[in-house]
């Protein structure tokens, strides 16, 4: 999931960290330093608050699951 679609959503950063309970700098620090991409722990959090209006977007987590089988 993309940090733009639970911003989106819910209508600001601030009001979607606070939907999953984190502080707003970790929206921040996920566009910054992990090219937008929300870890997927906490993009379920957005799923279930969203009441499953967000999609986990498993698009985005595809090159996570390759380099954990290419480490093994």
């Amino acid at each position: 999931m993309h940090v733009d679609a639970p911003i989106r959503f819910f209508g600001n950063a601030t009001k979607a960290a606070a939907a999953i309970g984190v502080n707003v700098s970790n929206m921040t620090r996920w566009k910054q330093k992990r090219d937008g991409i929300i870890p997927a722990d906490q993009a379920v959090r957005f799923v279930l608050a969203s009441k499953y209006m967000l999609d986990l977007g498993w698009d985005d987590y595809a090159d996570a699951k390759e380099d954990q089988k290419q480490a093994a």
